[in-house]
């Protein structure tokens, strides 16, 4: 089962891929991608995502069995809330 997330990105695309690049190292997530396209894995999760202007889709393709969809997509949504 998987869960999307789309909201609209408030900063440069390059500018969010340069800052996931350094944290996925600082926590030993595994990240790839550019401005386009790309995923997240690592912890028990696999996170994809895809930039289509001004907007970005993300989808959780796999997580850890004990956490809960409605926490993960919470967390998600305060990406493009906060």
């Amino acid at each position: 089962m998987t869960r999307s997330v789309t909201g609209r990105l408030k900063e440069d695309p390059s500018v969010i891929v340069e800052r996931l690049h350094r944290m996925a190292k600082k926590h030993d997530v595994e990240f790839s991608g550019d401005v386009e396209k790309g995923y997240a894995k690592g912890k028990g999760f696999h996170v994809e995502y895809v930039v289509l202007g001004e907007s970005c889709t993300l989808t959780v393709t796999k997580k850890p069995m004990l956490i809960p969809w409605s926490l993960v997509e919470h967390q998600l949504e305060k990406l493009f809330n906060e």
